[in-house]
């Protein structure tokens, strides 16, 4: 029996010596005070690289428990961030409504876990262009580019973007086109054509209506409208370019 109690009593502290712990924890605006830095220190080394999921929710595992720090924020990128630890693993919970990226940095120690919070858009933004009081006016400046080089992802949605719209523009011009119209929709036939009317009264009227071939004789009311007869013609179904019969 107490060699079981001694087993149990090693192997709690090997697995609470093997859980990494939260030394300390900061939370403050970047120097702009557009992103968030997120700064923390471990008692040991990492083993693991953080991880990132598709909700940008970061996780780290095998750390000890922690008191939560939750933070709001009004002016920055993010609207608030969450640190808790949930079954010996570290969440970090980032909310914004609008996109952003994460800048991970860890010290060569593996110690020190440094987040960056920024505006995925950031490199976007264009260059501050000097005022001529801090340059010398008899040297020439070179011009400023309005943008910074886009990243390789970004390129990938741009031009995949740029092929859709020019995609969209070619089909538009082909439907405008009465060539195209003509082929995609060609008239065969189905329109009614009214080829005799025959006022019985004030009330009631007698036509005819052909279609596809076929003559519907039909008696007209104020109220309705009653088929008294069809009738298949013999003759060949009418051209799509031949004029149509006018009504007696």
């Amino acid at each position: 029996m107490r060699a079981i109690i001694c087993v149990f009593f090693v192997l709690d502290i090997l697995w609470g010596t093997s859980l990494n712990q939260l030394a300390h924890i900061q939370v403050t605006p970047t120097p702009d005070h557009k992103g968030v830095l997120l700064e923390l220190l471990f008692s040991q080394p990492l083993q693991q690289v953080p991880k990132i999921s598709s909700t940008q929710t970061i996780t780290l595992q095998n750390i000890s428990p922690f008191a939560p720090r939750f933070e709001r924020f009004s002016s920055t990128i993010l609207n608030q961030l969450e640190v808790h630890n949930q079954n010996n693993t570290l969440y970090i919970v980032p909310k914004s409504n609008t996109l952003f990226k994460v800048n991970a940095k860890l010290s060569q120690d593996k110690r020190f876990l440094r987040l960056e919070f920024v505006s995925l858009f950031a490199d976007l933004t264009p260059a501050p262009i000097a005022t001529q009081a801090t340059q010398p006016q008899a040297t020439p400046t070179k011009p400023l580019p309005v943008l910074n080089k886009l990243p390789d992802f970004e390129w990938e949605y741009l031009w995949k973007v740029g092929v859709v719209i020019v995609g969209l523009l070619l089909v538009l011009w082909l439907l405008k086109r009465k060539s195209t119209q003509r082929f995609l929709f060609p008239k065969v036939g189905l329109e009614p054509s009214i080829t005799y009317v025959k006022p019985l009264d004030s009330t009631h009227k007698l036509i005819t209506i052909e279609v596809r071939n076929q003559l519907y004789l039909i008696l007209l009311n104020s109220h309705q409208s009653l088929v008294l007869d069809k009738i298949t013609l013999d003759f060949p179904k009418r051209s799509v370019f031949a004029p149509k019969r006018s009504p007696c």
